[in-house]
């Protein structure tokens, strides 16, 4: 399924576009959904890689992996953080570090800017000059200052954070109990909104928000209805929502999702989402 940009809608491993990275020998995968010539604010992608997959990085953009099956570990900065299946990986632009895989594992990865606007072309323009074995600019950029560091969320470093993590969570709903719990937003220095929801089963909730919003699922499955579309989303998709398209959920078993949108909440919504 191609990626629609104002609709509201699920996408899997299936239905990446482009393999942009691809070492079958490895068993290195990282495939799109969409990025800037798609619509999307944000670089939307699914990795897999196998065991044994060893590399060095530093991205361009902040960056935000959900480990659906396996783990991850990375050595960054002299600490060794691993995330493990439901836990989230934060990456933050220009912080360097090595992938470690012990075992096979998938991830949803979820990136702002996009990775044109980070390297200053689009994703088949970079595949092609891999492909042709030219080397295309990094598109390096500085990372940030001490004076962003030190908070439970640290956009200068690499972490791993689990629901257990949220310092508050706010009540959508009391019956059936749904909550969300932000972990980090603008005035964490981060340039996306990044929060787990819980939502216990039973519930129906029509949703509408006023940005682009990313839901990685880790547990559970619910049915979408938005528009003439009705489909089912479970553990390890990706259920992307539009700003303005609203959507009926209806929670078919307890269900926990990461959420990441742009712009934050606090920029759509004028304060601060612990405050709200």
């Amino acid at each position: 399924m191609g990626f629609e940009p104002r609709a509201v809608a699920a996408y899997s491993m299936d239905d990446v576009g482009l393999w942009t990275w691809e070492d079958q020998e490895s068993g290195a995968h990282v495939g799109y959904i969409a990025d800037e010539e798609e619509g999307s604010r944000m670089g939307l992608a699914f990795v897999r890689f196998r065991a044994g997959v060893s590399f060095d990085f530093a991205w361009p953009y902040d960056e935000v992996s959900v480990v659906t099956r396996g783990s991850l570990t990375v050595r960054t900065g002299g600490e060794v953080v691993t995330a493990r299946e439901g836990e989230i990986l934060t990456q933050p632009a220009g912080v360097a570090g090595t992938f470690e895989i012990d075992e096979d594992m998938e991830m949803i990865c979820v990136h702002f800017p996009t990775f044109a606007r980070a390297f200053g072309m689009t994703l088949r323009e970079y595949k092609a000059e891999t492909d042709d074995g030219r080397e295309p600019s990094n598109g390096e950029v500085t990372p940030r200052g001490r004076e962003w560091g030190g908070g439970a969320f640290d956009p200068t470093r690499m972490q791993v954070f689990g629901p257990g993590d949220v310092r508050s969570w706010s009540t959508v709903e009391e019956e059936p109990l749904s909550r969300v719990g932000y972990l980090a937003d603008r005035a964490e220095g981060f340039p996306m909104g990044m929060a787990y929801s819980k939502f216990a089963r039973g519930g129906v909730h029509e949703l509408s928000f006023p940005y682009d919003e990313v839901a990685a699922v880790t547990q559970g499955s619910f049915t979408v209805r938005s528009g003439d579309r009705s489909f089912r989303v479970g553990p390890g998709q990706m259920l992307y929502m539009p700003a303005g398209v609203s959507a009926v959920f209806e929670m078919e078993e307890d269900t926990v999702a990461v959420g990441l949108h742009h712009p934050t909440f606090a920029e759509a919504f004028g304060q601060d989402p612990h405050e709200a």
